[in-house]
């Protein structure tokens, strides 16, 4: 199983359940390119505007031994929702990216290093996977390129066959680049009873999404990105982990917002 994000740490990193992190060449200014075999970033999507997701951040996330790559969305003029995993390990700085379809240019950039995760997050199975981070001054919103994206009330069921947006950064095949511009995708909920043919140790704070013959997902460099029910337009889950990326009848994991939105609420205020 693999996390959806990627480090330009110069060596492996793996975890007890041998999840894989994306081993890549940064260059500061350039492209990353993967030097796996494992997806990176929006498989079978398409290019859009930050306009289409004014709520989609890029986070650059700098621990002691490597600087890692995710996505986040905006609660709040002080808060992004994100991923457990993307914060583990020791987090020294966060760059936030807001307000721009570009990976590397515009947009406004804010750094910090307040950030919080889940308390019962387990890095063996994912299970609440999810976390928050906090700018050190109010982001600018400006409703355009910049907007909190709304949550879903507590306990608030995902049917299957929901259709969800996901978007973010990253490799567009199997050892392929990094797009820089900003990417997404469309794809269905999953059963929880189909998803756990795949995935057994699958939790009700996770569901999962993808299309059975493959080819549309999230994957690595996503990982904390947000999944909007299309229809609704209200972010109810965010991207965490799965087996390979746009594998045919191998969907991919979200945490289930709704399923942890007190603590959400507790510690954001949103």
């Amino acid at each position: 199983m693999c996390v959806r994000w990627y480090t330009n740490y110069t060596g492996s990193i793996r975890d007890k359940k041998n999840v894989s992190f994306i081993r890549v060449i940064s260059k500061k200014h350039g492209s990353h390119q993967s030097q796996s075999n494992n997806g990176n970033k929006i498989v079978g999507g398409s290019e859009v505007s930050i306009q289409d997701v004014p709520y989609q951040v890029l986070l650059r996330i700098q621990t002691l031994e490597y600087i890692g790559l995710c996505g986040g969305s905006i609660i709040s003029s002080r808060v992004i929702l994100t991923a457990a995993h993307c914060l583990s390990g020791g987090v020294v700085e966060i760059t936030i990216r807001a307000g721009s379809s570009d990976s590397e240019n515009g947009g406004k950039v804010y750094t910090t290093s307040r950030y919080r995760i889940h308390p019962q997050y387990n890095h063996n199975t994912f299970d609440y996977d999810v976390g928050i981070v906090r700018t050190l001054r109010a982001m600018t919103l400006d409703g355009v390129n910049t907007k909190a994206v709304a949550l879903p009330a507590e306990g608030t069921e995902v049917p299957a066959g929901t259709n969800v947006l996901v978007s973010g950064w990253g490799d567009t095949e199997v050892k392929g680049k990094t797009s820089q511009q900003l990417l997404a995708v469309k794809v269905p909920t999953v059963s929880t009873e189909d998803c756990r043919q795949t995935y057994a140790q699958l939790t009700e704070r996770m569901f999962c999404a993808g299309t059975p013959e493959g080819g549309k997902d999230s994957c690595q460099g996503d990982s904390g990105g947000p999944a909007v029910d299309v229809n609704s337009g209200v972010q109810i889950g965010i991207v965490s982990y799965g087996n390979g990326c746009a594998r045919p009848g191998v969907p991919g994991v979200y945490t289930n917002i709704s399923s942890i939105r007190i603590w959400i609420k507790n510690n954001a205020g949103v």
